[in-house]
Order: C-alpha cells, then structure tokens, then sequence
C-alpha cells in the first residue's frame, strides 16, 4: 500500500482550513528566547501539561467523544448535524470535534518537541542534571501518549502489518512540512521507544518545586509504567503487559476504593495514576458536556449515556458502578429519556472535573486479558473478581471461552466515558457486530487536513 503524504497543519480550532497555523504567536516568544534556563524549562512544562488539558483532548472532548461513537454514549446538544454524527455512529470527514482534537493532540507534540529540542543544550548552574532529566522524560512520556491517542483513533492500531498509521513528529520535524504516514509497527516503535527512555529519565520526586513525591498530577515511574502496560496490551504484546501492570498494582501508592462513587467526587485518590487536575478558575468541560445542570433538557447536553447502557447495568445486581449513571426518569427531562447522563462529572458549581487519563483499575483489566491470553485463566479470574467485588458485583466463572467476554464487560462498567469503548471495540475487532456494519473502526482524517494538503492525503478507506 502507498504511504500517504500528510501535512502536519495544526490548524487553529474552528478555523478556516486556507491557512497553516503560525505556531508562534505576536505575543509568543521563541525557543531562543525561553528555553535557555532553569525557569524558562519549567515554564515549557506547564504549558506541556495545559496542551493536554484543551477543551478539545482532555479538557472534556477527546473522551467523551470516543464514548459517544459506541453503545455507551448518545449525542444531545443543539441538534447540530456534527454532534449527531455521533449519534448516529456516521462520522464525516467535515467532523469539526474531530479536527479540533487532531489539532489539538499534535499541539502537545508540537510543545514536547519544544521541549526536547532544547532541554539537553540549556546552560544554566541552577539546572541540576536530575531536573533536566525529570523534565525530559516527562516529555517523551507525555509526545508518547499523544502519538497513542492518535494511533488509536486514526490508524489500524490492532494491524502490526498495516501501513495505516499516523505522521510522527519528533523533536527536529518542522510541524508544518508534509509528513506521511508511518506504519502501525514504526508507530509502536517511536511510542515505545520513548516510553522506555521516559521510563529511565522520570522521577518519583518533584523536582520542580521541592515538594517531596509528585502525585498523580504529573508523569511519574508508576504512570510510565502504567502506559506501557496500555500499549503492550494493544501491541498484543502480552507478556509486557502482564510483567507492566503487576508493577503497578503491587505499588504500595495504589489500591482500589470500596466505593467507587468516590473516585470521580475526591480528587488525586489512590485508585489515580495519571489525573489531569483543573480548577474553578481553570475549568474542564466534562461537567458542561454531560450534566449541565438538574433541570437539563436534551438539546443542553452535548454527551449522554445510551440507554444500552442501561440494559447493560440492569443485567448486573449489585454492581455499584450503576450509580454513576442516572437513567431515572425524575431526575432527566423528557427529551433525554430513555437516554441517560453519566454521573461521573457531577460539580455543577466548580465544574473542576478532572481527567482520568489512567487509573489502577485499568491495570487490573489490562492484566487479565493479557494473562488470559497466554492461558492463564487463574490470574484472569482473580484479577477480575478482585476488581467486581470492590464494585459489589459477583462474577461468573471464567473459562477459556468466555474470559474476553468477561473482560471488555468489565472494561465497559470501569471505564465508561473516560474513553475507551470504541477503541476497545476497534482492538479486538468487533466495532461492526456492536455498533452496525456501516461503522468503521477508525476515525476519519479531518477534511481541514486533506484540503490544506492540497489533496495529498489519502482518506481512510470507507471515508
């Protein structure tokens, strides 16, 4: 198959697709200026970590948004045509969610990079060798997890044999010269590779601010780590996987909660491995995007839960994940019924809502299947049933034929509406079975792309 030719445009947010974006601003000043001490490195890392947080990726789109191109979600808001792509699982090209989140993923690259390119070369006495370290790797794991996002949503991620990847961006590419596709297996490669040399380079301790451990805000060892086990899971890489999240789970720092509720109510708990925080002043859009407010009409909620998943809970006693979806017809108008809302993003006030980019019960979800994998049933059940008892539910046996299943089951009453489902789907390859044969299980390449490519990409097939 013939690469494709892609021009990495980074086009602004709801902006014409006739222009390339100027990635430096009137009023930014440039790496020469910034990036040469101590301070100006330290101010490139928090803009890493705003980059993630754009409404547009983990600020609230990116994975509501995949949840709402499965048989969890539903679209409300406005009746606008594009939001009801989602509901009707027929995404165009024209999607503008999707083009904002494909600008908004390769702005974090684009602002890792920034960093990269620069760290090793900055002379300054108040940079000690093991902050420059910390900094670094911090980047290579955060341009690690952007790259996957973006393999996941627009490549062939299951195929190790497939020439539908994505460009990859590393630290000396000009983002805005064409770039053509890699394969699936050079993806795996570079997100590897930099998760592995993150691993070796971040630190346990914040370095930055002398604040002793860093919590889950920030790129730590146990979130590397954690990584790796997600992407070894989709590489079908099952021993890494396995060896990945025993790492985790048998870190003191990490234990599941009795009660679920609590993860999405407290903040930074010990079920977190990765949680991007946010404030009142500096708010999320998860409580804007699936709640609103108690007296919210259909046409006010952009991401709703779909009344599958209610069937889907009612078939589960006991299962205390219930609660974080609300399917009541006194507490939804009308218009929302038989649809429900997630509960995950309550806080109407704050509206503070964090992201939950990994969390320890992943790792217990991502062990299971990858042991089941290599046959061993004993450590998939106990993994699965330490997991649903900590929930209140009772799980059934699981034997060789029913343990994927069990699993993506599981995975679906965990992991509802923090972004997982379609790709799920995508990876073990029932996107079609689930959510009809029209339903492809890749995203479209936004159309702002191939226009301002001057029709140099190549659409995926099917778009």
């Amino acid at each position: 198959m013939k690469k494709n030719c892609l021009v990495f445009v980074l086009l602004l947010a709801l902006a014409s697709c006739e222009s390339f974006l100027d990635l430096t601003p009137p009023d930014e000043v440039t790496d020469d200026q910034v990036l040469t001490s101590a301070e100006g490195l330290l101010s490139a890392r928090i803009g890493m970590y705003n980059a993630l947080q754009h409404d547009a990726y983990y600020g609230g789109f990116f994975p509501l948004m995949i949840d709402a191109y499965s048989d969890n979600g539903a679209a409300g808001g406005y009746d606008a045509p594009q939001l009801n792509q989602f509901n009707e699982k027929n995404l165009g090209a024209d999607n503008i969610f999707i083009d904002n989140y494909w600008v908004a993923a390769y702005q974090v690259i684009y602002t890792a990079n920034r960093i990269l390119r620069s760290v090793d070369e900055i002379q300054d006495a108040s940079l000690s060798d093991a902050l420059r370290a910390d900094v670094k790797g911090e980047a290579l794991a955060i341009r690690a997890l952007a790259h996957f996002d973006l393999l996941r949503t627009f490549g062939e991620h299951w195929d190790l044999q497939s020439a539908w990847g994505i460009p990859l961006m590393n630290e000396h590419d000009d983002p805005v010269q064409p770039k053509g596709r890699a394969s699936v297996a050079d993806c795996y490669n570079f997100i590897l590779n930099d998760l592995q040399q993150a691993r070796q380079l971040v630190s346990a301790d914040d370095l930055a601010y002398g604040t002793g451990l860093k919590t889950a805000a920030y790129i730590t060892p146990q979130a590397v780590a954690a990584l790796l086990a997600r992407v070894s899971l989709y590489q079908k890489d099952y021993p890494a996987a396995v060896a990945y999240a025993t790492e985790v789970i048998q870190n003191s720092s990490y234990m599941l909660l009795d009660d679920p509720v609590l993860i999405y109510q407290q903040r930074l708990t010990p079920e977190s491995i990765f949680e991007l925080q946010f404030t009142a002043q500096d708010q999320s859009q998860y409580n804007n995007l699936t709640y609103v407010r108690d007296d919210a009409l259909r046409v006010d909620v952009y991401f709703l839960a779909n009344r599958l998943l209610n069937d889907f809970f009612q078939a589960r006693p006991g299962d205390r994940r219930s609660q974080l979806v609300n399917f009541d017809p006194a507490s939804n108008d009308g218009s929302i019924q038989p649809d429900g809302r997630t509960q995950k993003y309550r806080g109407e006030e704050s509206r503070d809502n964090p992201a939950y980019v990994i969390r320890l019960a992943e790792m217990y979800l991502i062990r299971a299947e990858a042991a089941a994998m290599l046959g061993d049933l004993a450590t998939c059940q106990n993994d699965l049933q330490t997991l649903a008892q900590k929930r209140g539910y009772t799980l059934p046996p699981v034997t060789a034929n029913n343990f994927m299943d069990l699993v993506q089951d599981e995975r679906r009453a965990e992991l509802n509406f923090e972004g997982h489902r379609y790709l799920d789907l995508a990876r073990i390859g029932k996107v079609a079975e689930v959510l009809g044969e029209h339903v492809l299980p890749v995203f479209p390449i936004p159309i702002n792309q191939i226009l301002a490519s001057g029709g140099l990409i190549e659409q995926y097939p099917g778009y």
